[in-house]
């Protein structure tokens, strides 16, 4: 069913609609068209047509992107007539009008006013990226490079070294501990023997006529 390109608010205005059940690449090319022909190129077109909800109502995005780098986010209601914009991520006033091209007009002339800060916003962050990266230290040299390689030996011996004496002390620890074990092993070997030497004489004094 064709969808009509403007609907009759409350208020008795027309206002320009798109087809709010195909806010698609395809879907958006009359508005597309439009834009084209008010001097706008759109090289990129991301819209997933997935509805969220906004104060309440349904709501879909679709965001636009133009030849000089510029994003246009346009957000439509549920009766596709839209009902935002933002440019470069910055609500810029909504327009109303009761055609596309109309509509178009007025982006195109602030996308248009936009390129030139848009540009040189741009240029300050190309220019913070060349300023950070000549900061970078220079090419250190042989000397600089043999001193610390000697102190990464350094400290690595130094760790050789105090893990070597953790292992010692636990070696040692290991080996009393093995003594103590066998110590305690023929105590109760002997235990066990006077225990039964005394057991033996118990039952001859118990019995002794046995």
């Amino acid at each position: 069913m064709p969808v009509p390109n403007s609907l009759t608010s409350k208020n008795g205005k027309k206002y320009a609609q798109v087809n709010f059940d195909q806010v698609t690449e395809k879907g958006l090319k009359p508005f597309l068209d439009a834009l084209k022909k008010a001097g706008l190129t759109v090289e990129n077109v991301a819209a997933s047509n997935r509805v969220t909800k906004k104060n309440g109502l349904n709501v879909k995005t679709a965001t636009l992107r133009f030849e000089d780098g510029q994003e246009l986010q346009t957000e439509i209601n549920d009766s596709g007539d839209f009902s935002g914009f933002k440019l470069n991520g910055k609500p810029i006033p909504a327009v109303r009008a009761d055609t596309l091209s109309k509509i178009a007009d007025s982006l195109a002339t602030t996308v248009k006013q936009n390129a030139k800060k848009f540009s040189e916003s741009l240029a300050r962050k190309a220019k913070r990226v060349i300023d950070i990266s000549g900061t970078k230290p220079a090419v250190k040299s042989n000397v600089q490079r043999l001193k610390e390689a000697k102190d990464r030996r350094d400290k690595l011996n130094k760790n050789v070294q105090t893990l070597q004496e953790t292992v010692n002390t636990a070696t040692k620890q290991k080996s009393d501990l093995t003594q103590r074990v066998q110590d305690a092993q023929t105590r109760l070997t002997t235990a066990k023997a006077i225990t039964a030497q005394l057991e033996d004489q118990l039952k001859k004094l118990e019995n002794p006529d046995a």
